[in-house]
């Protein structure tokens, strides 16, 4: 934590002292090539700097710092107008008794409480403090918005984490609803069902928590996820796929688990809506640098086809908010008989 503070307090520092040696410099070499005496600039510069110095962090720190950006703007405003004329004096004062001497004898023919003079100096002195003020708020302005990007990410990566752990809940849920079916009706086909559920966790609890995954391996989560349907529907359902194009590219990646909200609702909106004869088609491809996943069902006569509802759709949309912002599409068209959907989006 000492080590941390230390080097905060390194990033700041720094800068400042780089302005401060930049316009030691500046001051002394150009003041002295002006009046062709740079010992007199040296003497000038030296002389000052202490009370620039003051100045500078006063109004840093106080005037700003502790009044301006607290909002407390009496405060603010007594600070400023009493650090113009105090440095003013102080500025005065100093050249009076050590540069005019030796340097600009005529000076001393005015009076030290010479009005003009005195806010002539404070001024000359407030352009550089002012100058050092405001490149340090532009620093802390750059570091606040670091910052607030750092925090607007961080606070996505929760909300995704979020999202993505209340898929396999909402999965298993589905998924249980369908071993209870097929346990009453078809019981000889529990074992080769558990197995299929077996292959479908292990995908989650291995491959579900990473960023992305090749699309192979998607594409096998969704074949068994669609074999286990299958089992529950029995032969009154045709599933047709065709995955083929892209079961070769591994090192095509994508966010896990992504895609099953699709297939999910085909099921549930269409084959689990009647026992009639129903069909589902699923089609994934690559398109230059995306990919198009679509999703097409029957539906019964009697069922109205939600287009975007349940959690796993809904949680789905916010998924691609925050993974594709602006680069994904996501349309679905309800028909007679039949709905489609199709996703869209570009691959990193």
């Amino acid at each position: 934590m000492a080590r941390l503070g230390a080097l905060t307090y390194y990033r700041q520092i720094w800068p400042q002292g780089l302005f401060w040696g930049g316009y030691f410099l500046f001051e002394w070499l150009n003041t002295g090539a002006y009046s062709d005496n740079f010992e007199q600039s040296l003497w000038f510069i030296t002389i000052n700097m202490p009370l620039l110095l003051v100045a500078g962090y006063w109004h840093l720190l106080v005037t700003v710092r502790q009044f301006l950006l607290k909002g407390r703007m009496a405060g603010f405003w007594l600070s400023l107008g009493s650090g113009i004329l105090v440095f003013g004096l102080i500025r005065r004062a100093i050249n009076y008794t050590w540069f005019y001497p030796i340097y600009f004898q005529d000076g001393l023919s005015r009076p030290y409480l010479y009005w003009p003079k005195i806010l002539a100096e404070s001024m000359q002195l407030h352009l550089v403090v002012g100058l050092f003020v405001a490149m340090d708020l532009v620093r802390h302005a750059l570091q606040q918005q670091q910052l607030s990007d750092t925090y607007r990410r961080e606070k996505l990566a929760a909300e995704y984490r979020l999202l993505q752990s209340q898929v396999q809940p909402h999965f298993l849920f589905n998924t249980l609803n369908n071993l209870i079916s097929v346990s009453m009706h078809q019981p000889a086909q529990m074992p080769h069902l558990l197995q299929r559920l077996a292959g479908l966790l292990s995908y989650q609890l291995h491959e579900s928590h990473r960023a992305t995954v090749p699309v192979t391996k998607e594409i096998d989560y969704l074949t068994d996820y669609i074999a286990l349907e299958q089992i529950r529907y029995g032969k009154r359902l045709d599933v047709q796929t065709n995955f083929s194009e892209l079961t070769s590219f591994s090192h095509v990646m994508i966010p896990p688990m992504l895609l099953l909200p699709f297939v999910e609702n085909a099921f549930k909106h269409g084959a689990a809506q009647t026992e009639t004869d129903c069909w589902i088609q699923l089609h994934l491809s690559r398109s230059s640098n995306r990919l198009v996943f679509s999703v097409e069902n029957s539906v019964p006569d009697h069922v109205t086809y939600p287009e975007m509802s349940g959690l796993g759709l809904t949680n789905l949309k916010k998924r691609l908010d925050i993974l594709f912002p602006g680069q994904y599409e996501l349309v679905t068209l309800p028909e007679d008989s039949q709905f489609l959907a199709v996703l869209k989006f570009n691959l990193n």
